[in-house]
């Protein structure tokens, strides 16, 4: 099972509770950007102590082969956390199917690191676990995302109506799937 991938760019890594400060200090930086796609965070979320106890079950369900979150570093800069892909759902077998999730700091928008750490990590699941579709839920007025996974080759396959609710109130999401062959 791979915890690590390499690509030009970056190092993907799935990490053990010894990163808690650096996932605490990625989300700290900027939570008015993912606060905004993501259901309300509770005041323990900004703590250590919380990061620490999601990055260990988050490591065991990696173990087995669950759900997989990949940390993204620049290769030029290993210590520096840029951003986070993750694979969650992941249902093997007869469905061979997984939901696709990611966040990248505003910091490294446009640079081509997000295209480029889905790509890499979707082709290690789709090859490691088998897994042929791959799906992703987006905001209709997130279009970087939207344009993103298009780059990606994921298609629109419709609206899923009040499907989560965020920041206290239900939206509507793109249902985004993706075929690997």
């Amino acid at each position: 099972m791979t915890l690590e991938i390499e690509t030009k760019r970056l190092i993907l890594r799935v990490l053990t509770p010894d990163y808690a400060q650096d996932t605490l200090d990625f989300y700290m930086a900027h939570p008015e950007i993912y606060e905004k796609y993501e259901p309300i965070f509770k005041e323990e979320f900004y703590t250590l102590k919380y990061h620490e106890k999601l990055l260990q079950a988050e490591y065991q369900q990696t173990l087995l082969m669950r759900m997989f979150r990949f940390w993204i570093f620049e290769k030029d800069n290993p210590e520096k956390m840029i951003g986070t892909v993750s694979f969650h759902g992941i249902s093997p077998d007869i469905y061979s199917c997984c939901s696709v999730g990611y966040k990248i700091a505003p910091e490294y928008w446009r640079k081509g690191y997000a295209y480029e750490a889905i790509n890499a990590s979707i082709e290690m699941i789709a090859k490691e676990i088998g897994i042929r579709r791959f799906e992703a839920l987006v905001l209709p007025d997130n279009t970087p995302s939207i344009k993103l996974l298009e780059k990606l080759g994921f298609e629109k396959e419709g609206v899923l109506k009040e499907k989560i609710f965020i920041q206290g109130q239900w939206r509507d999401h793109i249902m985004y799937g993706l075929l690997v062959k």
